[in-house]
């Protein structure tokens, strides 16, 4: 029985008006009841569709089983001479809609069978590519733009999705090679010239980018990164005037004050260029519009930092780190600890992304990505340039050395393995480390003193580190987190803790009076110990007694000091000293066996008995316990 064709089409058409959950039973009943009808293709593309549609909807609604076996009937069941239009629209965003809703393995295997299906179509190809590139896997995404190039070396479409492989995989030159060649092949392009003119901008040619860029808006006045591209050429070109116009203009329109591109990327501008106020006060609306934005906060990180806001800096980058992990944001985050002098855990959270190996830094840049170079702003360049499309670092050279040196003495003074570190390594690695004249000195000089005396190296190191440090107290008494880095020892307990149940540790500003007292402190204690160890009791005595005399009492510092001085006053020949000190420090802290065991030893010496030393320090470890009262 003849059909009427058009009537065919309507009937096909009519299906799109029911459920979904009916479409493909009454498509597959059509087909069956019309098998030689002009409209069975398209009812058998439209079967594709609704399947793909039902397997979504049933994904969100939690049956998992079911979504997958939908999506897998929609690529099995896909007619072989299906249109562009399906697989493009279709086929090729089967992938990603697996992957957002948590299906890493399904996705990874349709976008296999969906390469099977685009049978070296270069616009198929093209459009799989972007599920690689969406889930940034760079391998495979080259390896089907290269296939697409290869197949219509004329696609302004295969080269510009070629750059965007080359871009992820942070190989710039050569993702701005592909996206010069695409807007030859297509010069009404407006994404290629936006990617083309940001990558000039990240490699130094604000003035080609600025050409890019106004041509953009020239068609799109409303395009945003086109926007932000302009602004940031102007300031790279030194127009500041220019820039800061268009920048308030900008800010101050409602429907282009949430430009991110712009907010980030001025605000991380300024900072690198030495302008705190206006960094500060871009970043923060930046982060207010979204926090989760790694490089908003890495900006407004840079400019707490340097309006010496230290622990509000070290908050927004642990925030960052909920969203994303990548070697800068580790860096970013061992900066402003080591800006605190906490230098232990700068170090640990280096270790998490950095190796360093015969002099150079090695890394995986944005996590996949093998590099290394002499320097960090040398090897973290790229990340930089690539996000956001930034050729000058907000870091210092001063800075990127110091955290270098402090790798490179953790190394060397805790070597892996069992390898007992090597003394000339150490100190050779300690003066990278300790370099400078920045009033943070003195703490990483104490901080190597510590480590050199715990691992018992290099004692007469320790004392002139120590004579060098007291010189250096006032300055140091002055930087931002001065409470925490001159109690890094004391706090890192009550830091581990509150850090592991994910929040920052709140340390109200201690009195400049006792903080003053702890550096100095500390310093002659290190000398102490250090002068002791070198059997230079006179010495050691001179230092350690004046530790305990300015450290304020009840301390954990002046506990600890207290009993280094017994113990240089006992090697002295001064024992009945020696036992005062002894006893006080004992009794200011928990009871320890061995530090008994110490003072028994002394207190015979003096008194030829323990007769009476239960009375002054409390019952022996093995006493037996006191008889209950009737």
């Amino acid at each position: 029985m003849r059909t009427n064709p058009e009537d065919d089409k309507e009937e096909v058409e009519l299906t799109l008006t029911k459920p979904v959950e009916e479409r493909v039973d009454l498509l597959k009943a059509f087909i069956a009841s019309h098998p030689k009808s002009p409209a069975v293709p398209h009812a058998n593309e439209l079967i594709t569709s609704a399947r793909a549609t039902l397997g979504d909807k049933k994904l969100q609604a939690g049956d998992v089983p079911g979504g997958l076996e939908q999506f897998r009937l929609a690529l099995a069941e896909a007619p072989t001479d299906m249109s562009d239009a399906l697989f493009i629209e279709v086929i090729a965003r089967i992938p990603m809609n697996l992957f957002v809703r948590g299906q890493k393995d399904a996705a990874i295997e349709a976008a296999h069978r969906a390469e099977g299906l685009a049978k070296l179509n270069p616009n198929r190809l093209v459009a799989l590519t972007q599920f690689y590139l969406g889930i940034e896997d760079a391998r495979e995404a080259a390896r089907l733009a290269e296939l697409s190039v290869q197949t219509a070396p004329d696609s302004a479409a295969a080269h510009q999705a070629l750059g965007a492989a080359r871009h992820i995989a942070l190989r710039l030159d050569d993702a701005e090679a592909e996206y010069t060649r695409a807007l030859e092949l297509n010069a009404k392009s407006t994404s290629a010239k936006i990617a083309l003119a940001d990558l000039k901008r990240a490699s130094e040619k604000p003035e080609a980018a600025l050409t890019l860029y106004r041509e953009v808006l020239a068609t799109d006045p409303k395009s945003q990164s086109a926007q932000a591209g302009t602004i940031l050429s102007l300031l790279e070109l030194g127009r500041k005037d220019e820039a800061e116009q268009e920048l308030k203009a900008a800010t101050q329109d409602p429907e282009k004050s949430k430009n991110l591109p712009l907010l980030v990327g001025t605000a991380y501008w300024f900072i690198a260029h030495g302008d705190t106020r206006r960094a500060l006060e871009i970043a923060e609306r930046s982060v207010a519009i979204e926090p989760r934005y790694s490089w908003a906060q890495i900006a407004y990180a840079r400019a707490l930092l340097a309006d010496k806001r230290p622990l509000e800096a070290e908050g927004a980058l642990r925030f960052a780190r909920q969203y994303g992990r990548f070697p800068t944001l580790d860096y970013e985050l061992a900066t402003v600890l080591a800006s605190s002098g906490l230098y232990n855990e700068a170090a640990a959270e280096l270790a998490k992304s950095f190796t360093l190996r015969d002099g150079q830094l090695e890394t995986k840049l944005a996590g996949r990505v093998a590099t290394r170079a002499a320097n960090f702003n040398e090897l973290l360049a790229p990340e930089r340039r690539a996000a956001i499309f930034q050729s000058k670092s907000a870091d210092s050279d001063t800075n990127a050395k110091m955290l270098k040196g402090l790798m490179a003495f953790s190394a060397a003074i805790d070597p892996a393995g069992r390898r007992s570190p090597k003394e000339d390594e150490v100190l050779s690695a300690a003066q990278e480390f300790i370099g400078g004249d920045d009033p943070m000195r003195t703490y990483r000089q104490v901080h190597v003193a510590t480590k050199l005396l715990r691992s018992g190296l290099a004692y007469s190191t320790v004392v002139d580190l120590m004579d060098s440090a007291i010189t250096g107290v006032e300055p140091a008494l002055n930087v931002p987190a001065a409470t925490i880095a001159v109690q890094q020892e004391e706090l890192s307990d009550t830091r581990a803790r509150s850090l592991s149940q994910g929040r920052l540790p709140s340390i109200p500003t201690a009195p400049g009076v006792a903080l003053s007292g702890i550096l100095r402190g500390r310093i002659e204690d290190l000398a102490g110990t250090a002068l002791l160890n070198m059997d230079k009791p006179a010495e050691a005595v001179a230092k350690l007694r004046l530790a305990v005399s300015v450290i304020p009492h009840g301390t954990p510092l002046a506990i600890s000091a207290t009993w280094h001085l017994g113990s240089a006053l006992e090697a002295a020949g001064k024992n009945d000293q020696a036992l005062l000190y002894y006893i006080k420090s004992y009794l200011a802290d928990n009871p320890d066996p061995v530090r008994r065991a110490v003072i028994e030893k002394v207190y015979k010496k003096v008194n030829g008995s323990l007769d009476g030393l239960d009375d002054k320090i409390g019952p022996g470890f093995n006493a037996p316990a006191p008889t209950p009262t009737p």
